[in-house]
Protein backbone atom coordinates (compact mmCIF):
# COMPACT_ATOMS: atom_id res chain seq x y z
CA UNK A 1 0.00 0.00 0.00
CA UNK A 2 1.35 3.26 -0.70
CA UNK A 3 1.69 6.22 1.69
CA UNK A 4 -1.25 7.76 -0.13
CA UNK A 5 -3.38 5.04 -0.02
CA UNK A 6 -2.66 4.17 3.84
CA UNK A 7 -3.10 8.02 4.80
CA UNK A 8 -6.84 7.42 2.72
CA UNK A 9 -7.31 3.70 4.80
CA UNK A 10 -6.72 6.18 8.01
CA UNK A 11 -9.03 8.51 7.10
CA UNK A 12 -11.98 6.16 5.84
CA UNK A 13 -11.40 4.62 9.61
CA UNK A 14 -11.29 7.86 11.71
CA UNK A 15 -14.81 8.63 10.06
CA UNK A 16 -15.81 5.50 10.24
CA UNK A 17 -17.26 6.21 6.52
CA UNK A 18 -15.89 6.23 2.83
CA UNK A 19 -19.09 8.06 1.63
CA UNK A 20 -17.37 10.93 -0.38
CA UNK A 21 -14.79 8.49 -1.30
CA UNK A 22 -17.87 6.52 -2.67
CA UNK A 23 -19.30 9.92 -3.98
CA UNK A 24 -16.21 11.50 -5.96
CA UNK A 25 -14.69 8.13 -7.06
CA UNK A 26 -17.40 5.36 -6.93
CA UNK A 27 -15.06 3.26 -4.75
CA UNK A 28 -13.94 3.05 -0.77
CA UNK A 29 -11.30 1.07 -1.66
CA UNK A 30 -7.80 2.94 -0.61
CA UNK A 31 -5.67 1.95 -3.21
CA UNK A 32 -8.37 2.71 -6.02
CA UNK A 33 -8.46 5.96 -4.40
CA UNK A 34 -5.11 6.63 -4.66
CA UNK A 35 -4.86 5.53 -8.20
CA UNK A 36 -6.77 8.12 -9.35
CA UNK A 37 -4.88 10.72 -7.97
CA UNK A 38 -1.50 9.11 -9.45
CA UNK A 39 -3.07 8.70 -13.00
CA UNK A 40 -4.04 12.50 -12.96
CA UNK A 41 -1.04 13.87 -12.29
CA UNK A 42 0.59 12.03 -14.97
CA UNK A 43 -2.03 12.92 -17.65
CA UNK A 44 -2.33 16.04 -16.98
CA UNK A 45 0.97 17.49 -14.85
CA UNK A 46 3.30 14.95 -16.98
CA UNK A 47 4.65 13.56 -13.34
CA UNK A 48 4.49 10.39 -11.29
CA UNK A 49 3.44 10.81 -7.44
CA UNK A 50 6.77 10.37 -5.53
CA UNK A 51 5.05 10.51 -2.18
CA UNK A 52 1.96 11.50 0.04
CA UNK A 53 1.99 15.37 2.52
CA UNK A 54 -1.96 14.30 3.34
CA UNK A 55 -5.11 13.19 2.50
CA UNK A 56 -8.80 14.80 3.70
CA UNK A 57 -12.26 14.48 2.31
CA UNK A 58 -15.50 16.61 3.17
CA UNK A 59 -17.26 18.38 -0.15
CA UNK A 60 -14.20 16.73 -2.15
CA UNK A 61 -11.30 14.23 -1.46
CA UNK A 62 -7.75 16.48 -1.22
CA UNK A 63 -4.80 15.30 -1.44
CA UNK A 64 -1.10 16.82 -0.78
CA UNK A 65 1.17 15.36 -3.10
CA UNK A 66 5.21 15.60 -3.62
CA UNK A 67 5.97 14.57 -6.93
CA UNK A 68 8.86 13.03 -8.77
CA UNK A 69 9.86 15.81 -10.04
CA UNK A 70 9.50 17.37 -6.92
CA UNK A 71 7.29 19.94 -6.84
CA UNK A 72 4.46 19.82 -4.40
CA UNK A 73 0.86 20.03 -4.93
CA UNK A 74 -2.45 19.96 -4.04
CA UNK A 75 -4.88 18.28 -5.88
CA UNK A 76 -8.36 18.14 -4.57
CA UNK A 77 -11.52 15.78 -6.20
CA UNK A 78 -14.96 16.70 -6.34
CA UNK A 79 -18.44 15.39 -5.96
CA UNK A 80 -20.76 15.51 -8.85
CA UNK A 81 -22.54 18.86 -7.45
CA UNK A 82 -19.53 20.83 -7.96
CA UNK A 83 -20.07 21.47 -11.65
CA UNK A 84 -16.88 22.42 -13.94
CA UNK A 85 -18.37 26.35 -14.35
CA UNK A 86 -18.76 26.58 -11.10
CA UNK A 87 -14.99 25.05 -10.34
CA UNK A 88 -13.58 27.52 -13.11
CA UNK A 89 -15.06 30.42 -11.37
CA UNK A 90 -13.57 29.47 -8.29
CA UNK A 91 -10.10 29.25 -9.86
CA UNK A 92 -10.53 32.41 -11.18
CA UNK A 93 -10.64 34.39 -8.13
CA UNK A 94 -7.68 32.31 -6.55
CA UNK A 95 -5.70 33.15 -9.53
CA UNK A 96 -6.84 36.71 -8.94
CA UNK A 97 -6.50 36.84 -5.34
CA UNK A 98 -3.06 35.11 -5.30
CA UNK A 99 -1.84 37.32 -8.03
CA UNK A 100 -2.60 40.42 -5.87
CA UNK A 101 -0.57 38.69 -2.41
CA UNK A 102 -3.48 37.71 -0.71
CA UNK A 103 -2.54 34.74 1.61
CA UNK A 104 -3.46 31.55 -0.79
CA UNK A 105 -2.34 29.11 -2.66
CA UNK A 106 -1.43 29.58 -6.50
CA UNK A 107 -4.33 27.61 -9.09
CA UNK A 108 -2.19 25.69 -11.44
CA UNK A 109 -4.91 23.60 -13.38
CA UNK A 110 -8.38 22.70 -13.40
CA UNK A 111 -10.98 22.44 -13.62
CA UNK A 112 -9.67 18.90 -15.47
CA UNK A 113 -11.53 15.14 -15.21
CA UNK A 114 -9.49 12.71 -12.71
CA UNK A 115 -11.37 9.67 -13.48
CA UNK A 116 -15.19 10.38 -13.47
CA UNK A 117 -14.85 13.71 -11.02
CA UNK A 118 -13.47 17.56 -12.15
CA UNK A 119 -10.47 18.50 -10.18
CA UNK A 120 -8.48 21.18 -9.65
CA UNK A 121 -4.66 21.47 -8.86
CA UNK A 122 -2.65 24.77 -6.83
CA UNK A 123 0.43 24.83 -4.97
CA UNK A 124 1.21 23.16 -1.68
CA UNK A 125 1.04 25.74 0.83
CA UNK A 126 2.45 24.41 4.26
CA UNK A 127 -0.17 25.14 7.32
CA UNK A 128 0.92 26.61 9.99
CA UNK A 129 -1.44 24.54 12.28
CA UNK A 130 -5.62 24.12 12.31
CA UNK A 131 -6.85 25.94 15.97
CA UNK A 132 -9.75 27.19 17.50
CA UNK A 133 -9.54 30.79 17.96
CA UNK A 134 -11.20 32.65 20.96
CA UNK A 135 -9.96 36.18 21.07
CA UNK A 136 -11.03 39.03 20.67
CA UNK A 137 -8.04 39.64 18.54
CA UNK A 138 -8.49 36.75 16.71
CA UNK A 139 -12.35 38.31 16.03
CA UNK A 140 -10.79 41.13 14.14
CA UNK A 141 -8.09 39.61 12.27
CA UNK A 142 -10.78 36.98 11.16
CA UNK A 143 -13.33 39.82 10.09
CA UNK A 144 -10.49 42.03 8.93
CA UNK A 145 -9.45 39.36 6.52
CA UNK A 146 -13.08 38.36 4.95
CA UNK A 147 -13.50 41.98 4.30
CA UNK A 148 -10.31 42.15 2.60
CA UNK A 149 -11.41 39.17 0.44
CA UNK A 150 -14.54 41.17 -0.54
CA UNK A 151 -13.24 44.26 -1.59
CA UNK A 152 -10.52 42.55 -3.61
CA UNK A 153 -13.26 40.26 -5.48
CA UNK A 154 -15.25 43.44 -6.48
CA UNK A 155 -14.12 44.10 -9.99
CA UNK A 156 -14.85 40.19 -10.92
CA UNK A 157 -17.74 38.92 -12.90
CA UNK A 158 -18.67 35.71 -11.92
CA UNK A 159 -22.27 34.83 -12.01
CA UNK A 160 -21.15 31.00 -12.00
CA UNK A 161 -20.72 31.56 -8.36
CA UNK A 162 -24.22 32.02 -7.66
CA UNK A 163 -25.35 28.47 -8.37
CA UNK A 164 -22.94 26.92 -5.49
CA UNK A 165 -24.35 23.61 -4.52
CA UNK A 166 -24.95 24.06 -0.63
CA UNK A 167 -26.79 27.33 -1.95
CA UNK A 168 -30.89 25.39 -1.14
CA UNK A 169 -33.27 25.91 -3.69
CA UNK A 170 -36.36 28.53 -3.13
CA UNK A 171 -38.51 24.71 -2.27
CA UNK A 172 -36.09 23.08 0.01
CA UNK A 173 -35.03 24.37 3.77
CA UNK A 174 -30.88 22.89 3.18
CA UNK A 175 -28.97 22.33 0.46
CA UNK A 176 -27.71 18.67 -0.73
CA UNK A 177 -25.60 17.93 2.33
CA UNK A 178 -22.16 18.56 1.77
CA UNK A 179 -20.70 14.73 3.20
CA UNK A 180 -22.86 12.53 2.36
CA UNK A 181 -22.57 11.17 5.90
CA UNK A 182 -24.87 13.40 6.76
CA UNK A 183 -28.42 11.72 6.17
CA UNK A 184 -30.92 14.44 7.43
CA UNK A 185 -33.68 11.63 6.76
CA UNK A 186 -32.46 10.27 9.79
CA UNK A 187 -34.30 10.92 12.72
CA UNK A 188 -36.11 13.80 10.94
CA UNK A 189 -38.51 13.72 12.90
CA UNK A 190 -36.80 14.33 16.28
CA UNK A 191 -34.80 17.52 14.42
CA UNK A 192 -38.13 18.85 13.60
CA UNK A 193 -37.15 22.21 16.17
CA UNK A 194 -34.23 22.21 14.25
CA UNK A 195 -35.50 22.80 11.14
CA UNK A 196 -38.33 25.13 12.30
CA UNK A 197 -34.94 27.54 13.40
CA UNK A 198 -34.12 26.74 9.63
CA UNK A 199 -37.92 27.86 8.47
CA UNK A 200 -37.65 31.31 10.08
CA UNK A 201 -34.19 31.51 9.44
CA UNK A 202 -34.34 31.35 5.19
CA UNK A 203 -37.16 33.46 5.53
CA UNK A 204 -35.75 36.31 7.41
CA UNK A 205 -32.11 36.40 5.69
CA UNK A 206 -34.03 37.04 2.20
CA UNK A 207 -35.12 40.81 3.68
CA UNK A 208 -31.39 41.87 2.14
CA UNK A 209 -31.97 42.68 -0.96
CA UNK A 210 -28.48 44.57 -1.56
CA UNK A 211 -26.29 43.21 -4.62
CA UNK A 212 -24.66 40.52 -4.14
CA UNK A 213 -20.33 39.89 -3.54
CA UNK A 214 -18.18 37.37 -4.11
CA UNK A 215 -16.90 35.69 -1.15
CA UNK A 216 -15.79 32.52 1.06
CA UNK A 217 -18.84 31.03 3.03
CA UNK A 218 -17.08 28.83 5.49
CA UNK A 219 -15.20 31.52 6.48
CA UNK A 220 -14.33 29.18 9.73
CA UNK A 221 -10.87 28.38 12.06
CA UNK A 222 -11.00 25.28 9.80
CA UNK A 223 -10.27 27.13 6.79
CA UNK A 224 -8.36 29.94 7.62
CA UNK A 225 -5.46 30.58 9.58
CA UNK A 226 -4.07 33.27 11.73
CA UNK A 227 -0.61 33.72 13.54
CA UNK A 228 0.36 37.09 15.78
CA UNK A 229 -3.17 38.46 15.10
CA UNK A 230 -2.69 38.43 11.22
CA UNK A 231 -3.75 36.04 8.12
CA UNK A 232 -1.58 34.13 6.72
CA UNK A 233 -3.77 31.32 5.00
CA UNK A 234 -6.96 30.18 3.35
CA UNK A 235 -7.74 26.98 2.41
CA UNK A 236 -11.23 25.40 1.18
CA UNK A 237 -11.87 27.76 -1.84
CA UNK A 238 -15.14 25.88 -3.35
CA UNK A 239 -16.49 28.07 -0.50
CA UNK A 240 -16.71 30.99 -2.75
CA UNK A 241 -19.74 32.04 -4.08
CA UNK A 242 -22.09 35.23 -4.94
CA UNK A 243 -24.69 35.78 -2.60
CA UNK A 244 -25.48 38.76 -0.34
CA UNK A 245 -22.39 40.50 1.54
CA UNK A 246 -25.30 39.69 5.17
CA UNK A 247 -25.18 35.91 4.83
CA UNK A 248 -21.10 35.51 4.22
CA UNK A 249 -20.80 37.88 7.44
CA UNK A 250 -23.63 36.28 9.15
CA UNK A 251 -22.23 32.72 8.08
CA UNK A 252 -18.67 33.46 9.24
CA UNK A 253 -19.64 34.94 12.68
CA UNK A 254 -21.50 31.72 13.81
CA UNK A 255 -17.96 30.01 12.51
CA UNK A 256 -15.47 31.90 13.09
CA UNK A 257 -14.13 30.12 15.55
CA UNK A 258 -14.77 26.36 14.72
CA UNK A 259 -12.63 23.78 13.66
CA UNK A 260 -15.14 21.63 12.67
CA UNK A 261 -13.93 18.97 14.66
CA UNK A 262 -16.08 16.60 17.82
CA UNK A 263 -14.29 18.71 20.88
CA UNK A 264 -15.61 22.05 19.35
CA UNK A 265 -16.63 24.69 21.81
CA UNK A 266 -20.23 26.12 21.85
CA UNK A 267 -21.60 28.00 18.64
CA UNK A 268 -21.18 31.95 19.51
CA UNK A 269 -24.57 33.35 20.21
CA UNK A 270 -26.73 36.49 18.68
CA UNK A 271 -25.00 38.78 20.72
CA UNK A 272 -21.35 37.60 19.48
CA UNK A 273 -22.65 37.98 15.79
CA UNK A 274 -23.21 41.35 16.29
CA UNK A 275 -19.45 41.97 17.77
CA UNK A 276 -18.29 40.08 15.01
CA UNK A 277 -20.62 41.83 12.25
CA UNK A 278 -19.08 45.61 14.15
CA UNK A 279 -15.72 43.94 13.70
CA UNK A 280 -16.26 43.32 9.77
CA UNK A 281 -17.69 47.10 9.58
CA UNK A 282 -15.21 48.61 11.06
CA UNK A 283 -12.38 47.10 8.74
CA UNK A 284 -14.36 47.24 5.67
CA UNK A 285 -15.55 50.90 6.33
CA UNK A 286 -19.03 49.39 5.74
CA UNK A 287 -21.88 50.23 7.74
CA UNK A 288 -24.99 47.68 7.48
CA UNK A 289 -28.59 49.00 8.01
CA UNK A 290 -31.20 47.73 10.22
CA UNK A 291 -32.02 45.43 7.30
CA UNK A 292 -28.57 43.78 6.56
CA UNK A 293 -28.27 43.35 10.09
CA UNK A 294 -31.32 41.77 10.77
CA UNK A 295 -30.46 39.58 8.01
CA UNK A 296 -26.58 38.51 9.26
CA UNK A 297 -28.12 37.49 12.45
CA UNK A 298 -30.71 35.37 10.09
CA UNK A 299 -27.68 34.26 8.09
CA UNK A 300 -26.08 32.92 11.12
CA UNK A 301 -29.16 31.25 12.25
CA UNK A 302 -29.36 29.35 9.65
CA UNK A 303 -26.12 28.18 9.21
CA UNK A 304 -26.16 26.78 12.83
CA UNK A 305 -29.49 24.75 12.05
CA UNK A 306 -27.28 23.64 8.88
CA UNK A 307 -24.68 22.69 11.64
CA UNK A 308 -27.32 21.28 13.99
CA UNK A 309 -28.81 19.02 11.56
CA UNK A 310 -25.37 17.59 10.45
CA UNK A 311 -24.38 17.06 14.23
CA UNK A 312 -27.91 15.02 14.33
CA UNK A 313 -27.43 13.27 11.96
CA UNK A 314 -23.66 12.04 12.67
CA UNK A 315 -25.06 10.83 15.68
CA UNK A 316 -27.56 8.59 14.25
CA UNK A 317 -24.64 7.05 12.17
CA UNK A 318 -21.68 6.78 14.16
CA UNK A 319 -22.90 8.01 17.83
CA UNK A 320 -20.37 10.89 17.76
CA UNK A 321 -22.17 12.99 19.90
CA UNK A 322 -21.42 17.10 19.48
CA UNK A 323 -23.06 19.99 20.45
CA UNK A 324 -21.85 22.79 19.32
CA UNK A 325 -24.89 24.12 17.35
CA UNK A 326 -27.41 22.30 18.70
CA UNK A 327 -26.62 23.63 22.71
CA UNK A 328 -26.54 26.87 21.24
CA UNK A 329 -29.91 26.75 19.17
CA UNK A 330 -31.59 25.17 22.02
CA UNK A 331 -29.92 27.52 24.53
CA UNK A 332 -30.81 31.54 22.28
CA UNK A 333 -31.61 30.28 19.15
CA UNK A 334 -34.85 32.76 19.47
CA UNK A 335 -32.62 35.71 20.11
CA UNK A 336 -30.85 35.35 16.66
CA UNK A 337 -34.45 36.78 15.53
CA UNK A 338 -35.64 39.08 17.72
CA UNK A 339 -32.83 41.35 17.78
Amino acid sequence: MTVLAELVRSHIARWQSASVEIGVFGTSEPDRVAAYFEVFCLEHLGTGVQSALFYGSSAGCVAGLRLDDASEVVVKAYQPAWEEGFLAGVVAVQAHLSERGFPCAKPLLGPARAGPAWATVETFVADPGMKAFSTKEEMNASASGLGTLVDACRPLDLPALGGHPLNPSADRLYPTPHNPIFDFSMGAEAAGWIDDFARAAKDARQVDASPPVIGHTDWSARNIRIEQVALVAVYDWDSMALCAESTLVGQAAATWRSTGEIDDPIAPDADDVLEYTAAYEKASGRVFDSTQTRATLAAALWVLAYSARCEHALEMVTGHHVERARARLADGGRAFLSS
